[in-house]
């Protein structure tokens, strides 16, 4: 579980403030593959992480989903939930595995903006940053190969959702979760990931993949 202090969202806050705005959460704990928020739905509550795994992805007309990003604890979803008439979600949240939340319902957030402004600059640059993040992912996209985006994805992930072994870093991620994050396809993911396997570079199981040497494949 991430620490109080050290959530973005709660940045410049004291702890008793800190506290008071947790105690109005409500908290929610779902198992793996549950549905947290819905594309296009009214972002009607603020979600905080502090347990597990979510990925937030967009569906295609074709029915296939695209990841945008894989939240772990200390992210938030929901910033628009600030906002006197909320716009809708930008995509779908599902957890990964066993996760436990804290919510806000749209009036008590409302309520916790008048009396905590620092929340409301908090939210704000969360939002920013979203977007930094997918312009600096699109830049990656016209501007390195698709190994280099490959390689970046995996390190990120496993940088903030990895568990540490003796033998390096693993991470829980199917292929096609990791082409959405690439911005590749699945067959090009199965060749870099074979490639490297080869190499000793990453050992590869069924929905797992253990980083042995992140220089040398940040390096290829």
């Amino acid at each position: 579980m991430t620490k109080p202090l050290s959530v973005a969202l709660f940045k410049g806050l004291s702890p008793h403030e800190i506290d008071t705005i947790r105690a109005a959460a409500a908290k929610r704990t779902l198992e793996a593959s549950q549905i947290i928020s819905r594309a296009e739905e009214p972002a009607g509550h603020l979600i905080l992480l502090e347990v597990g795994c979510v990925d937030y992805y967009i569906e295609t007309s074709e029915g296939r989903e695209i990841l945008l990003r894989r939240l772990v604890p200390g992210n938030a979803l929901g910033y628009a939930t600030f906002l006197t008439e909320p716009s809708g979600f930008l995509g779908t949240a599902k957890t990964v595995c066993k996760t436990e939340t804290l919510v806000w319902e749209h009036q008590v957030v409302r309520q916790l903006s008048a009396a905590y402004p620092r929340l409301v600059e908090n939210a704000l640059r969360a939002s920013l940053r979203h977007i930094a993040l997918y312009a600096k992912r699109h830049i990656r996209l016209v501007s390195t190969t698709a190994k280099q985006r490959v390689a970046y994805a995996l390190t990120n992930l496993g940088s903030r959702a990895g568990r540490t072994h003796t033998g390096g870093v693993e991470i829980d991620i199917r292929n096609d979760d990791l082409a959405s994050l690439a911005d590749v396809n699945s067959f090009t993911v199965s060749r870099i990931l074979g490639a490297w396997e080869q190499q000793m570079v990453i050992a590869k199981s069924r929905g797992k993949v253990l980083i042995r040497s992140p220089e040398k494949m940040l390096a290829s």
